[in-house]
């Protein structure tokens, strides 16, 4: 009898241990060479410089069993998707996407498709990976169960209920929120709607960026889970244009800029989208890069420092009439349009001036239908009247140490 027991004990230990081991596991680094029993699917490159693979097991591999380590939940369907940037010579994993029944798959294949679509962007605008927790590889489950929406728990995000995702734009918006607690620096502070803030400034910058692809067609629905280019141009218009222009518009608004709630968070959202809008994702990279702690305030005087300590800044202004904060000193002027106007009270500097002398670092007013250029004499020789590739930095960095902990 006893006999009996310990081998029924030993049979159940091995069912569990068989229950965490998926046949045959993942590469760390793709090769279509050396793992025969995976397919592989070769996104187009959005650059030369990157790449992006979805995995996917043969039909007649065996298949896995996983539980997830925040709810014990049983998933028997996954897909892995690798990436490279140009300092790697192959693919390497960055994504694990489970799901729970067998006709979830075409599902679980889209998301991890869009999830690298997100950190091609985020890297090819702001050297961004994913590092949530120091982990490098995310797992992504997608589960039936739970409250509709998202979590992040750990290097885990869980989307719940997926069966009541009603459409492609609910899907990009929910992955792009919760891919953003990976690659965002974190800001936090809010009662409402959530305590970080990197979320929702993910969602709201990606779908910004994404909008222009799937407008020239070089991102597809296929790539954004279902979402077409109408649906992200309207997403776009009405949920961070107006969070812009506050920005644009008036300048600092610091009293809201302070407040927790959800009109403090916008404020804050609409602060990221105006310093990338205006000056460029180079300059929100260096903002990102001075985040000395992780408050709103602490976000805007990364900004001046950034835009102060620049040798170069490079203006687009959105509207006609911009807001604008620039640095005191000499600012030598290249300007497309040579009827732009800086403006500051009753003071004007014209495009036709081969310099301007800026008394007060502080906002002015810049009128112009074009990009105007500013460069710090003492920099200026030597350079040319090319103009600034926005978004296309160049050398690898570290973001700030400041994420988003378990939630």
């Amino acid at each position: 009898m006893a006999l009996a027991l310990i081998i029924v004990f030993l049979l159940a230990v091995v069912g569990e241990a068989d229950e965490e081991i998926e046949n045959p596991p993942p590469p760390p680094v793709w090769n279509a060479s050396t793992h025969p029993g995976f397919e592989a699917q070769t996104l187009e490159p959005l650059t030369p410089s990157t790449a992006a693979v979805v995995i996917t097991r043969r039909l007649n591999q065996t298949g896995i069993s996983r539980t997830d380590p925040k709810h014990g939940w049983r998933f028997t369907v996954a897909c892995y998707g690798y990436f490279r940037t140009e300092h790697l010579s192959q693919p390497e994993l960055r994504f694990r996407v489970y799901a729970q029944q067998t006709e979830d798959l075409p599902d679980t294949q889209r998301v991890c498709r869009l999830l690298l679509r997100l950190q091609e962007v985020a890297w090819q605008r702001l050297r961004l990976q994913v590092n949530l927790q120091g982990e490098r590889v995310l797992n992504v489950w997608l589960c039936r169960q739970g409250n509709a929406g998202g979590e992040q728990w750990r290097n885990n995000l869980y989307i719940y209920s997926i069966q009541e995702i009603r459409d492609g734009l609910e899907w990009l918006r929910e992955v792009a929120h919760e891919i953003s607690h990976a690659l965002i620096p974190g800001i936090t502070g809010y009662s409402a709607p959530e305590p970080w803030a990197n979320g929702y400034i993910g969602e709201r910058l990606l779908l910004t960026w994404l909008e222009p692809l799937a407008n020239t067609g070089k991102l597809s629905a296929e790539d954004l889970c279902g979402a077409s280019a109408s649906d992200v141009r309207r997403f776009v218009q009405q949920r961070c244009v107006p969070l812009r222009q506050r920005w644009t518009a008036g300048g600092f608004p610091e009293k809201d800029l302070k407040r927790a709630d959800a009109t403090g968070m916008g404020t804050l959202i609409g602060m990221v989208l105006y310093i990338d809008s205006v000056y460029g994702s180079t300059t929100l990279r260096a903002t990102f890069a001075r985040l000395a702690e992780p408050q709103p305030i602490a976000l805007w005087k990364a900004f001046t420092e950034a835009v102060r300590e620049s040798d170069e800044v490079h203006i687009t202004p959105p509207d006609s009439a911009t807001q604008v904060w620039l640095p005191s000193g000499q600012w030598q002027v290249q300007a497309e349009d040579r009827r732009a106007i800086l403006q500051l009270g009753k003071t004007r500097w014209q495009a036709a001036q081969p310099v301007w002398q800026l008394p007060v670092s502080g906002w002015y007013r810049l009128t112009s239908n074009a990009s105007v250029r500013l460069l710090k004499p003492d920099r200026a020789a030597g350079r040319t009247n090319a103009p600034v590739e926005q978004g296309s930095p160049t050398e690898a960095w570290s973001p700030a140490v400041w994420w988003s902990p378990s939630l």
